[in-house]
Formats: C-alpha cells, sequence, structure tokens
C-alpha cells in the first residue's frame, strides 16, 4: 500500500503528519507512529527549506516496516551536521538518523529522493550507513565544466565553526524568505530579499564541498582537513558577491536587525582567505594560465596577526594623544606641558628617555622637563646652546625633525652626541612650532637600532604639535596672568594706612585659579587729622570691565570723602553718579555696585560710621570673642534715583574688630553645592587668632578649603582692630 503527497506549503506538513498517522493505523502499524511522524516532518521541513519550496512525500509498505520519501527539486545532497552548541542547523537530519532503521539518499532525473525506513520491530538503535557524500549529484554541479581548487590543510574544528556559523545565517535568511512568501511573516525588502538571495544561493557549491570535506574530517577524528574542490568558472565571480553579502549581512548582525550574532574576527579571515584563494585558482585555470602561489591559511594569519598587531599600534599612539590632548587642557604652564607629551611619547615609542627643550635666553636652551634621562644628562641638556651640533639644536635651527637611526648615523652626524648620551643609539627630535615661531624642540632617545616607520614619524610630529600649542596657550596664560595681577595691583591701595592704636589688613583673591580679576576692591584712606575713610565693595561682572568700574568707583569714592564728611550724603553723590554715567558708562549702559562706606576717627574712642548701599553686612568681634552680625540697611547702587541710605554709629572697644567682605565670600560653594554663608563666615571669625592679619589669614584659607582652592567669584575683606 503506497500514498503519495505533494507539499509546497510549510503548514501542509502537519496534515501530512496527520496522514501518515492515519495510513499507519490502516496497515496496522500504529506502533511506529511516533518516530515516523517525527521523521517524516524532519524530512519534509528540510526538503522546502532547502529543496526547491516544492516536495513529494511517499509512505510506502516495505518488508518488515516502512519506507518514507521525499522527493524534491534540487540535486544537492543533504548533510547531517556537526553537533555543536553554536550551530542551529543540522539537527533535524542527525534526529532522523537517530530514529530511523536505515537512512539515505537516490538521485533522481529531476532532482533528488531523501529516504528513511523503519522496521515494525526494530531495535531502535540509530543506523550505521551516513548519507552519500559523493556521487555525481552530491554538490549539484550537474555537468558543468569544473576546474581543480586546492586550498591546502586548515584546522577542522576552525571549519565546523566557521561554516556553522554561515550555516545559521542561512538558515535565518532561509526560513525568513520561507515565511514571507507563505504571508506569516511580514514582506523582505527588496535589497535584503537580494541580499538572502546572494548569502543561501550564490556561493552554495563551494559551501557544501567544503562542509562535506570537513565533515568526513571531524568524523575520521582529523585535527586537519585538506581542502580539494572541483568548482564551475562562475564560482569565482559567486565568491566575489558571497564575500560582499556577507560583509553587509555583518551590518545588520551588527545593528541587531537578526539574530545570529556577528561574524567572528578569525572567521571573517579564514573566508577572506578561502574565498580569495579560490577566486584567484579559478581565474588562473580559466584563462589557462599558471596555477598562482597560493597562501596557506597559517601564512595569512601570520599576516593578519601583524596587520592587527599594527592596528593596536597605531590605536595606542592615536588613544594616547587622545589623552595627552586632554591633559594639555589644563596644562598652564610649560612643565605641565612636558609632562604630559614625555609620559605619552616614551611609552608609545618604548623609549628609553625624552625631553622637551625651549629657546632661552642668550642662545640658551631651558629644560622645562624630561623622562628617564638621569641628573647628569638633565644637567648637559640645560648648558646646551642652540647653535650646538646636537639633534634637538639642529631641529630648533632649522625647523625640521630630525631622525638618527643607527651608531654609524649617529657617530658622522652628531659625533658630540656620544659624549652626551653614551647608551643612546637612536634619537629623533622635532621643533615644536606655532604660528611660525619656532618655540624649542621635542627628543626622544632610544638605546637600540630604530626604523622610525611613517607611522611613528607621523605620532612624534603630531605630539610636537600638540605640545607646541599648549605651550602658546600655557605662555598667554602666563601673561594674562600677569596683566591680571598688574591690573589688581593698580585696582587696590599699594599699602594700607598705618593708623595709631589700630591694626587694618585686607586680601584680595581673584577668581577661578587666580588668572581672572572681577569687580571687588577695598580701600582706606586719611580724610583729615584722626580721620580715616574706609570702603569695601562689588561692581557688577567679572574681567577687566567689572575691575575697571571698580577702580572708577573707588576713585570717585575718594574725591567725594575729601569734601563730604556725611557717610549717607557720599553714597549718594556716588549713586548719582553711577546713573548720570559719570562712572562706568563707558562700558555699560547699566552699571550697578554694592559698597560699604565708612568715617573712622580715632581719639580719646575709637568710632566708626558706617553706611551701605546693598553690601553684605559685616560682622564685628568684641574682645571676648563674641561675634555678631552688624545690621546694616541700604539700596543697590546706581538703580534707583533715590536711595534709603541709614547711616550706623559704632563705638570700638580695645580688643574688638569689624571684619568687612564681599558676597563672593558667602556665596562660595564647594563641590556638593554648599554655600560659604555668614554661620561659616561668624565660626571662622570667632576661631581665628586676635589680630588683625590673622583674622584675613583665616578667612582666606577657611573659604579656599571650603571650594578645594577654585573661587567661583573674587572675594575681598578687611579688617580692622583696635588694639587692646
Amino acid at each position: 500500500m503506497t500514498i503519495s503527497i505533494e507539499l509546497t506549503e510549510h503548514k501542509a506538513v502537519r496534515s501530512l503528519r496527520a496522514a501518515l498517522r492515519t495510513w499507519l493505523d490502516d496497515i496496522g502499524l500504529a506502533g511506529l507512529s511516533d518516530r515516523a511522524e517525527l521523521a517524516v516532518a524532519e524530512l519534509a521541513t528540510n526538503a522546502l527549506l532547502y529543496g526547491g519550496e516544492w516536495a513529494q512525500v511517499s509512505f510506502l509498505q516495505v518488508p518488515h516496516g516502512i519506507r518514507l520519501e521525499v522527493r524534491d527539486r534540487t540535486r544537492t545532497a543533504p548533510i547531517v551536521g556537526w553537533a555543536s552548541e553554536r550551530s542551529m542547523t543540522g539537527r533535524g537530519l542527525s534526529l532522523v538518523h537517530a530514529i530511523t532503521d536505515r537512512f539515505g539518499v537516490e538521485s533522481t532525473e529531476g532532482g533528488k529522493v531523501v529516504w528513511a525506513e523503519l522496521e515494525a520491530f526494530g531495535s531502535g538503535v540509530p543506523s550505521a550507513t551516513q548519507l552519500d557524500w559523493g556521487g555525481p549529484d552530491a554538490s549539484g554541479l550537474d555537468d558543468r565544466p569544473t576546474y581543480s581548487v586546492s586550498l591546502g590543510d586548515v584546522p577542522t574544528d576552525l571549519l565546523l565553526d566557521a561554516k556553522s556559523h554561515v550555516d545559521n545565517l542561512v538558515r535565518e535568511f532561509t526560513l525568513a524568505a520561507a515565511g514571507a512568501r507563505a504571508g506569516q511573516t511580514a514582506a523582505i525588502p527588496s535589497h535584503l530579499a537580494a541580499l538572502i538571495e546572494t548569502v543561501v544561493e550564490r556561493f552554495a557549491v563551494a559551501r557544501t564541498l567544503i562542509k562535506r570535506q570537513a565533515l568526513r574530517a571531524a568524523h575520521a577524528g582529523a585535527s586537519h582537513t585538506t581542502l580539494e574542490l572541483r568548482l564551475p568558472a562562475d564560482a569565482a565571480i559567486a565568491g566575489e558577491d558571497y564575500l560582499r553579502a556577507l560583509d553587509e549581512a555583518d551590518e545588520y548582525c551588527r545593528a541587531q536587525r537578526f539574530l545570529t550574532l556577528e561574524t567572528p574576527p578569525q572567521h571573517r579571515v579564514f573566508r577572506q582567505w578561502y574565498v580569495g584563494e579560490i577566486i584567484a585558482q579559478l581565474r588562473a585555470a580559466v584563462a589557462g594560465a599558471p596555477q598562482p602561489v597560493g597562501e596557506t591559511f597559517e601564512r595569512r594569519l601570520l599576516r593578519e596577526l601583524d596587520r592587527v598587531a599594527e592596528a593596536r599600534r597605531a590605536s595606542d599612539r592615536a588613544a594616547r594623544l587622545f589623552a595627552v590632548t586632554g591633559a594639555l587642557v589644563s596644562a598652564a604652564s610649560p612643565e605641565e606641558v612636558a609632562d604630559a607629551v614625555l609620559e605619552a611619547g616614551v611609552a608609545a615609542l618604548g623609549a628609553s628617555g625624552g625631553g622637551l627643550l625651549l629657546v632661552g635666553e642668550h642662545d640658551g636652551m631651558v629644560v622645562p622637563g624630561t623622562l628617564g634621562y638621569g641628573q647628569e644628562l638633565v644637567a648637559r641638556l640645560r648648558a646646551e646652546s642652540t647653535d650646538a651640533e646636537l639633534p634637538a639644536a639642529l631641529a630648533l635651527r632649522t625647523g625640521e625633525p630630525v631622525w638618527v637611526e643607527s651608531r654609524e648615523q649617529r657617530d658622522a652626524q652628531f659625533p658630540d652626541l656620544l659624549g652626551l648620551e653614551r647608551e643612546t643609539v637612536a634619537v629623533c627630535a622635532v621643533p615644536l612650532v606655532v604660528r611660525g615661531q619656532r618655540l624649542g624642540a621635542l627628543r626622544f632617545s632610544f638605546n637600540e637600532p630604530r626604523l622610525f616607520g611613517e607611522d611613528e614619524r607621523r605620532f612624534v610630529m603630531a605630539l610636537a604639535a600638540q605640545g607646541a600649542q599648549a605651550l602658546d596657550r600655557a605662555q598667554l596664560q602666563h601673561e594674562r596672568v600677569e596683566v591680571s595681577h598688574r591690573l589688581q595691583r593698580s585696582l587696590l591701595p599699594p599699602v594700607l594706612p598705618d593708623i595709631p592704636g589700630i591694626e587694618v589688613a585686607a586680601m584680595y583673591h581673584p577668581l577661578g585659579r587666580g588668572i581672572e580679576v572681577g569687580g571687588d576692591f577695598y580701600d582706606m584712606w586719611p580724610v583729615g587729622p584722626g580721620r580715616w575713610a574706609l570702603a569695601i565693595g562689588d561692581a557688577a561682572g567679572t574681567g577687566p570691565e567689572a575691575a575697571a568700574i571698580s577702580a572708577q568707583v573707588r576713585h570717585t569714592l575718594r574725591a567725594l570723602a575729601m569734601s563730604d564728611r556725611d557717610p549717607a550724603s557720599v553714597l549718594r553723590n556716588l549713586n548719582n553718579a553711577l546713573l548720570t554715567g559719570a562712572v562706568g558708562r563707558a562700558f555699560d549702559d547699566t552699571v550697578f555696585c554694592t559698597a560699604i562706606f565708612g568715617l573712622l576717627e580715632v581719639g580719646d574712642h575709637v568710632a566708626l560710621d558706617l553706611v551701605t548701599g546693598g553690601h553684605p553686612p559685616p560682622v564685628v568681634r568684641s574682645k571676648d570673642g563674641t561675634v555678631v552680625e552688624l545690621a546694616l540697611q541700604g539700596s543697590l547702587l546706581g538703580v534707583l534715583p533715590e536711595i534709603a541710605v541709614v547711616s550706623h554709629h559704632l563705638i570700638l572697644e580695645p580688643g574688638s574688630s569689624v571684619v568687612l567682605f564681599t558676597d563672593g565670600l558667602l556665596e562660595s560653594r564647594n563641590d556638593d553645592g554648599d554655600f560659604f554663608d555668614l554661620d561659616r563666615v561668624q565660626e571662622v571669625v570667632r576661631d581665628a587668632p586676635d589680630d588683625a592679619m590673622g583674622l584675613v589669614n583665616a578667612l582666606e584659607l577657611a573659604v579656599l578649603k571650603h571650594t578645594s582652592q577654585t573661587l567661583e567669584d573674587d572675594v575681598a575683606v578687611l579688617v580692622v582692630r583696635v588694639r587692646p
């Protein structure tokens, strides 16, 4: 009794199993149902996936059991895969082999038949036979002319792993295409469909032959597989398309558009090697040319290792240049520049030492930093002149790099170098040039001969260029600091007055790391016998303009105080000057500031009259250490035409101190965002030494500690203390 069923879609496999179950019941062999249904489902599915989307399934009763036959329209024999955790293919046919008594393949005129037999009273032991790996139809070549390709020995494990990875991708592609055709999944975009067709079909002959040989070697326990193939001429073009398609497929894998992972590096090297060899040998054979001398896989691996090592060196140098760039951003001195550049250069080049030399005075050289050089050599480098016949001096004079690669070159070109560095064999020195100016030279020493390759030369030149730019920035920064310091000194009184019975101390600290001035100021000056004026204030903004406004405010207060003995009147007149543009209008249309102005009178007792224009109130420390805030009221200056100003009269007892400060002190924040507020000011003042300078120093140290040495605003402090 025989039944034949045609299949054209995957969903028909379920009905196929039902038909088989009914047939087995009819012939009285229902006991074979479980094994038979599983076997026929796997064979049919395999035929639909890889056999041309059509299959004819036949159930035949034979002596002692049944025979299952699945026909398809391809002549490529199926392959039972190698068991592997990394492979998602081949398990179906392995299962068929395990649960049937006999299993094989036969060629037909239009394709092939894959068959399996189950005995009614079989042992259940897997068949001892395998599929026929050989035969004229095994590769699906038909009658096309073929050419011999010899690839030599390749590790069998690598072959199996590489082919399993590609098989996984082919399986995913095949399932996606079949699902789209059956309407069970979304349609595949045309460019992806072309990619799938190329990977699955275009190079299938070569892939199948290699897989068969690898499996034979694996079953034989061979560690290496000798790859000998016969391929048609069009396999060369197919190979090129196959490589491009797999590279594109890897992009999808990296983007996680497929379940299959990206090709491992060793597999990519293998496929580039073997496909490249196939292409070269096939084209030579088709053209009748002598076979090219092939490259063994081991030699290709060694070449690839060299390439990877060089890429790693290049990557390391690029990473070091990137790190140097970050380090140089904050380098504020030649010494910091030298440290960053030399550390990166010596490590990347494997140099025995390095040094950075700059042009000094009287044709001398300055050495801001070295690495790996002894003290004697450093001293000699510092004594080097710009006209010396040495590598760094020559690079500086000519503006051209110097590359000394051997002892012979060293002794011929720089005989004095032997006396300077006895152990050094090779040296490189490159000029430090920025904006057309040669600042100095960067040098590295080597205790062995050194051939400076193009990549190394570019690295050293890039390092020197970065160093030169950083040195230029550091020089500009230094000049800016000097200008800021000079401006700062011009804004503050050169000396504070010497007042009998009174101690006066003050402090000004710029914002940042001391390179930017702001609008804070303090001042104290005599205005008559036994009388002195004092002031502390803050003009809006930072930088030279704010500093210049502060200078105008300070000098305006001095001028007003010479003829006006009323502190409140002085502040009102300053407010008018700010509003009318007599002060600060050259810099900004709206200029405002805060200030405290006071008159100190020293006689039988010490009296202080204070007024404020929106400035933070001072604190007073009594002789017994009690600290209180001195409540002052007054409006911001330069905003309103009429300001509220209230004068506060204070009698200072012996041993007491008045501490005035700007808002930069109160608003200085630490890394957690906490302000150095009035409570902290009072705490520091209470615990500070009794003398005026001790008070000033205590406040400065405390606020710098609070802000990790970096202020976000400038700070001024003025302390007046009555001696006991």
